[in-house]
């Protein structure tokens, strides 16, 4: 007989305890619906192990899938158990982030991935009142471009140029951008530095990094550089 640990934290652990499991519960506690978005935002997890992490999280009750009208495919939300997940899911972030989190890597560096979390983290009230489209060009390792099809409350992301007008263009280094988007360093560091640079008028240009919410983990990661540079003071 397998005998199983009669435990709440054991049973916890029989739904989060894998590498994919909070990813998926993280991209539908941002907003996330459908497959395709949901797989957009975990992209090194295959279309096939998505798909059998959604209907585990189905079976458990925890997710629940929506259908769709006619001709339309339906999406995917948090059930209440599901919800009750989020500030655990956002708990285990904060906690990294003061414990174990540093400065990404090559590996970590996706361009890509990137523009697409930007979307995820705008602030809608900060948003610009009219339609803007901006470039995103991401340079170094991992680089890629994008366009953000601003029109409040949200963005549209685009892999491919649609051909609409620009209003502002950003080039920038993309580790730079993924450290500020986590909240590692302020946006005005890396103009400061050149590692981004803007084309278009000023006004944007200064209100670009307010459109997005970067503090999520910034309180924790705060405090592990703090405790680093009292450890590096001698007794």
């Amino acid at each position: 007989m397998n005998h199983r640990d009669y435990c709440p934290i054991a049973a916890s652990v029989e739904v989060l305890g894998d590498r994919w499991t909070p990813l998926v519960i993280r991209e539908l506690m941002v907003g996330a619906t459908g497959f395709n978005e949901i797989h957009r935002g975990i992209p090194r997890a295959s279309r096939t192990l998505l798909a059998q992490r959604l209907r585990e999280l189905e079976r458990r009750g925890l997710v629940r899938h929506e259908t769709g009208r006619p001709g339309r495919s339906g999406g995917y939300a948090l059930t209440a158990a599901g919800q009750a997940l989020t500030p655990i899911v956002w708990a285990m972030g904060a906690w990294a982030a003061e414990w174990m989190f540093g400065d990404p890597s090559d590996e970590h560096c996706d361009g890509l991935t990137l523009i697409w979390r930007t979307h995820q983290l705008a602030i809608p009230a900060k948003l610009p009142e009219t339609r803007t489209v901006v470039h995103l060009v991401l340079t170094g390792v991992g680089g890629a471009q994008g366009w953000l099809d601003i029109q409040r409350p949200g963005i549209t992301v685009c892999k491919e140029d649609q051909g609409l007008a620009v209003d502002l263009a950003l080039e920038a280094d993309t580790a730079e951008m993924h450290r500020w988007l986590v909240g590692l360093v302020p946006f005005r560091d890396l103009v400061a530095n050149g590692r981004a640079r803007f084309l278009g008028p000023s006004r944007l240009a200064t209100a670009f990094p307010t459109w997005f919410d970067t503090a999520m983990f910034s309180h924790s990661l705060r405090r592990a550089q703090q405790r680093r540079l009292a450890d590096a003071i001698p007794a």
